[in-house]
């Protein structure tokens, strides 16, 4: 071939090889720009408390259900809100917190994923009950445990770690050990100094992430006071949202300041007797970021999968008060055997009369009371149900405390029939029903022993 020929041919070709060329490179700058200057979903899955709980296999049964489930989302990072241990119920030793430790974060790891914790109360308080107790010996458990097993957490118990371009921080909720943000010395349930100077220096050198989530245990924020110069702090800076645990319920404090608030219900926990979307189930949350703002928030009971609602704050504080109200029929009866009688001694009769059934919200309530054949209903109306307005039979009432200011009435009364000596305890179940955003109910089953 000439070299006219030749030089022919590239002139024919060139055209061809350039535009191939700069297809190419556009591909490949269309790839390198999609995956790093658009922003993909990130998931997060987030596992509730395994305890308080009577019965530890069984919550960690259920909390490696939870981690099981939340693995066919493909999160990026699991969050655990905290309790991930019982530090004193069924534990007589170290040896015995070590095991269940280790039990624990043996479920997390097998994940495979990065994961996250805040420590809670059940984690680290110590046996006997004092408000900023000085016995740090759980949380010393915690802590050797934490370095001899495969967990996130350093030499303190609050952190940080980065993954994926966003931020994570972790704070330490039990600076003041048995406090508690709904009941108790709540004016001590709060971050200390040193810990929330750390915090404006981690932010300080994190705020050009892509976002930054707090992890929690105990939603200091109900003690607004309490909370108020963490939060003037976190908004500040990039922060997403800050979710916490303790509760054993889920509960959406909304958008304050741009950082959404939320309380994750249990994962193996003992949960209240409420209808499913007030709490009354096991649950696990999967949340999806893309940049710096939630894409959704998805709530699933355990077992079933089944989508749950986000439970309003408004909704949970009103089933936090009737919770507390049924508390009180603890007190009503009182049973004790007299020769071939029963006697309770809160009214020196063989009669029952619950004298705390009130309605401590701001709605109409509807209670039924469901009791053995070896009851007879007494009183004006011999009924089991019964409405009552909001207000009605209330002295005071708050999310910890319900009560009255004088005596009133029993709202129900009965009478015990049949041989009293066959009878050693007497049980009642007392359902409450409203209604806000959907019907809600909570039950209580009260078993009083005849002493």
């Amino acid at each position: 071939m000439d070299n006219q020929s030749t030089s022919q041919i590239l002139k024919t070709s060139q055209p061809k090889f350039v535009s191939i060329l700069r297809i190419g490179v556009f591909s490949i700058l269309f790839v390198i720009c999609f995956y790093s200057c658009g922003d993909r979903t990130f998931t997060i899955g987030i596992v509730g408390d395994q305890f308080g709980s009577d019965d530890a296999k069984k919550s960690f049964r259920i909390m490696h259900k939870t981690v099981q489930k939340l693995c066919l989302h493909n999160p990026d990072v699991l969050l655990h809100v905290g309790d991930i241990v019982e530090s004193i119920r069924g534990v007589d030793s170290f040896k015995d917190y070590k095991f269940n430790f280790n039990t624990a974060t043996t479920i997390m790891n097998s994940s495979g994923k990065p994961w996250l914790l805040a420590i809670g109360d059940h984690d680290v308080v110590p046996p006997v009950y004092q408000a900023c107790s000085p016995d740090r010996s759980r949380e010393e458990w915690f802590l050797s445990c934490a370095n001899q097993f495969k967990t996130p957490i350093g030499d303190e118990p609050y952190y940080s770690k980065d993954i994926r371009g966003y931020h994570f921080i972790s704070l330490y909720s039990m600076e003041n050990l048995h406090t508690d943000p709904r009941w108790g010395s709540i004016f001590l349930n709060k971050i200390n100094t040193e810990q929330l100077t750390w915090l404006r220096n981690n932010l300080e050198n994190n705020k050009h992430s892509k976002g930054i989530i707090v992890l929690v245990h105990q939603p200091h924020w109900y003690v607004w006071s309490n909370w108020k110069k963490i939060h003037d702090l976190l908004r500040e800076y990039p922060v997403i949202a800050v979710i916490a645990g303790h509760f054993h319920y889920d509960q959406d404090d909304g958008m304050i300041d741009g950082i959404r608030y939320l309380v994750m219900g249990a994962s193996g926990g003992a949960v209240k007797d409420t209808d499913a979307h007030s709490g009354g189930v096991q649950e696990y949350a999967v949340l999806k970021l893309i940049g710096n703002k939630i894409k959704n928030i998805n709530l699933f009971e355990v077992n079933s999968d089944s989508a749950l609602e986000l439970t309003p704050r408004r909704s949970m504080d009103r089933i936090q008060a009737i919770s507390c109200m049924l508390d009180n029929l603890w007190q009503d009866i009182n049973l004790i055997r007299v020769g071939d009688s029963i006697v309770n001694t809160k009214n020196d009769l063989n009669a029952l009369g619950l004298t705390s059934l009130s309605n401590p919200i701001d709605l109409p309530i509807e209670i039924t009371i469901d009791y053995p054949d070896s009851i007879l209903i007494l009183g004006p109306t011999d009924s089991n149900s019964f409405t009552l307005k909001p207000g009605e039979r209330v002295g005071w009432a708050n999310y910890s405390n319900v009560g009255q200011w004088y005596q009133v009435s029993p709202l129900w009364q009965a009478k015990l029939s049949g041989k009293y000596k066959d009878i050693n305890s007497i049980s009642l179940s007392i359902v409450v029903k409203f209604n806000d955003i959907r019907k809600r109910y909570i039950r209580r089953t009260i078993e009083y022993t005849v002493k």
